[in-house]
């Protein structure tokens, strides 16, 4: 009796549990779904405002080192630099803090700036010697409704500080669902900012300074890239704590499996038991 006792025990546990797994799975899959949707809707945007970029940015009009004149004022021996990281702040997901923490601590110079995204990445950074490069801290998750406009904000603040903290570097640092690792240098202008040395494209079409251009256009770009490397974080994220919960509803379900079966010997065991020693009594009792 003892035995089945346990067992039933342990096989509520294992209910439990398996709704606690079910409720997450839906909850990542649920979100993970409406961060795709939102970058689905912004891909056209997003589309639209890296090939302009691209476009004037690459032009025969255009030089870096004058676009750089307009945002980067750090003097050459004071290179502070700016990182903007994104991080977790989903349970089940401490790997994906520690790499990006791990990156960090052995990349970051010896002085700078850093934004974090994600309360547990700050909470992670602070105990390391990067803590009091931290000027800035908001939650990776917000409110889908309201997630572009505090980017919008954000990305102005970021501008600001960048210019009046006399920084030479701009990078982004988070990872991503198409690789484990992505690590974006957004300033200063280089000649070869998208990873090659630039294709010199005419622009005079648009009538327009190609210089001017990049300079007016680059706080959009640098909105656009940080919403939609955000939302890539999140649902490479919400597609890792998916997965894990798969796994632990399958787990729970083959676990309970088990017990079930195991209960039903013990029962059956048990009953046949009691039949045998009822048996007995009676033929003590003829005899």
């Amino acid at each position: 009796m003892s035995n089945l006792i346990a067992i039933s025990r342990k096989i509520k546990d294992m209910q439990s549990i398996l709704k606690i797994s079910e409720a997450l799975q839906l909850i990542s899959s649920t979100k993970l779904k409406s961060y795709k949707q939102i970058m689905v809707q912004g891909s056209d945007y997003q589309s639209g405002v890296n090939f302009l970029f691209e476009k004037f940015y690459t032009s025969y009009e255009h030089d870096y080192r004058i676009t750089n004149s307009k945002f980067v004022f750090s003097p050459k021996k004071q290179k502070y630099p700016f990182w903007i990281v994104i991080g977790s702040d989903l349970s089940l997901c401490g790997r994906f803090n520690r790499q990006i923490v791990d990156f960090m601590v052995s990349k970051f110079p010896s002085n700078g700036f850093i934004l974090v995204f994600g309360k547990k990445l700050f909470n992670l950074l602070s105990s390391t010697r990067l803590k009091n490069f931290i000027i800035a801290n908001y939650p990776s998750e917000m409110n889908q409704a309201d997630i572009s406009k505090k980017i919008s904000e954000i990305t102005k603040w970021v501008l600001k500080e960048y210019v009046t903290r006399n920084c030479y570097t701009l990078q982004l640092i988070f990872k991503g669902s198409d690789r484990p690792f992505n690590n974006l240098r957004l300033l200063p202008f280089t000649s070869d900012y998208f990873g090659k040395k630039n294709i010199k494209y005419e622009t005079h079409e648009y009538r327009v300074r190609s210089t001017e251009s990049v300079i007016e256009l680059f706080p959009i770009y640098l909105e656009a890239t940080l919403l939609n490397s955000l939302l890539d974080s999140k649902i490479a994220e919400h597609n890792l704590r998916r997965e894990i919960m798969n796994n632990a509803v399958k787990a729970a379900e083959e676990k309970l499996n088990e017990y079930k079966i195991l209960y039903q010997k013990i029962r059956q065991a048990t009953i046949t038991q009691e039949i045998s020693q009822i048996t007995a009594a009676l033929k003590c009792k003829t005899n």
